[in-house]
């Protein structure tokens, strides 16, 4: 028993360390769902938790889903041209994202658990940004934040659920005009997230979540050119959210989430032009067999930018704010399960405006998930 904890605590580690890989998302710099279940479903996830990464989408759903390590990664394939500084720019771009999930009961009211929740952009294009010149522009951001959890059970249908945010991103830009090679910096922070679930009938869940803005630290370096407007910060933005889950039948579950991502209040804005984000999703899971579930979403959003701001976008390329998505669980039996989702995501072109006269750009992203589950 020595022997598993152990292995899983190193697994645990490991999975965090490679959660910086990079990441694109739709929602600003935030993936649709966290978790490859909630991900099939456009990331309904409020009040429908499914596996140990629904600290990542609302704490306390962490009370109703038992004793379980799932581990999961997505894979967002991406295209993207456009015009910027009056000059053509092609790229396309492949990241993992992998994510972590661990809950443990301790008795009928307490559990105990962590999860992952990762995003950001990336980009790589052919040829220098703005000049034309013949060397590609590359650029990273990442940010990963990790997510220790309690919740407490006062009575069998309510959870309430608390979690430490802890943040860690890092900023990497390569032959970008007027900015200096600073390599790889990297900036963290502590925040807050919350949550309650509360089920008043056998057949319908009620859920609701808060997370408080993360004050990140300085990303040294860049503090001297690209962001000195800001002090060298990019703070993670505050969000709340409310759900509703419905059991439509002993195999038909109907669930849909109104998330609020307030970018407005953070360097984001400054740099990017982002605004406060409406996100509304909707979703089915349907057990087809006892070993077979299959899910589906549809997620719509506010665009997050202002179009003043789209020569700004370029290295964080997640413009597309509308979600179709699919996905299934197949049980292998003693305790074991295989999750996949897919996702495709899609908007119109974006048109630059004001400042960014002249600038236009469109991307492509098709998002597929696997994610492989222990219950105990």
């Amino acid at each position: 028993m020595k022997t598993f904890t152990n292995t899983l605590a190193g697994a645990g580690f490991c999975l965090a360390g490679f959660a910086l890989s990079p990441a694109w998302a739709t929602n600003g710099t935030q993936l649709t769902g966290y978790g490859s279940k909630a991900q099939g479903m456009a990331g309904v996830s409020l009040a429908f938790p499914q596996d140990a990464l629904a600290a990542s989408n609302n704490p306390a759903g962490m009370a109703f889903v038992g004793h379980r390590l799932d581990l999961n990664a997505q894979f967002i394939m991406l295209r993207m041209e456009g015009t910027f500084g009056g000059f053509d720019n092609e790229g396309t771009g492949f990241a993992p994202v992998p994510e972590i999930g661990y809950n443990r009961p301790l008795g009928d009211q307490w559990t105990i658990g962590v999860s992952t929740a990762s995003g950001g952009g990336a980009a790589k294009y052919d040829d220098q940004l703005y000049t034309g010149g013949p060397d590609e522009t590359k650029g990273l951001y990442t940010s990963t934040i990790i997510l220790p959890t309690v919740t407490y059970k006062p009575a069998p249908d309510l959870a309430f659920g608390a979690s430490l945010a802890v943040g860690v991103h890092v900023l990497d830009l390569d032959n970008l005009p007027g900015v200096g090679d600073h390599g790889l910096e990297a900036a963290a922070g502590v925040g807050l997230r919350a949550g309650v679930l509360w089920k008043p009938t056998d057949t319908v869940s009620v859920g609701a979540m808060y997370g408080s803005k993360i004050d990140m630290g300085e990303l040294s370096g860049y503090s001297e050119d690209i962001l000195a407007p800001v002090d060298g910060k990019i703070d993670l933005p505050e969000q709340w959210g409310i759900g509703v889950a419905v059991e439509l039948s002993d195999r038909l579950t109907l669930a849909g989430d109104y998330l609020r991502i307030n970018w407005s209040d953070t360097q984001f804005s400054d740099l990017f032009g982002f605004r406060s984000q409406n996100v509304y999703r909707v979703g089915l899971s349907y057990e087809l067999r006892s070993d077979l579930t299959l899910r589906g979403g549809v997620a719509v959003a506010d665009r997050h930018f202002d179009t003043d701001f789209v020569n700004n976008l370029p290295l964080l390329p997640a413009i597309d704010a509308n979600v179709v998505s699919a996905g299934f669980t197949k049980d292998l039996g003693n305790g074991r399960e295989l999750t996949g989702g897919i996702e495709y995501d899609f908007d119109s072109r974006a048109i630059g405006t004001g400042p960014s006269d002249g600038a236009e750009m469109d991307t492509d992203f098709l998002i597929v998930s696997i994610g492989y589950g222990w219950r105990f």
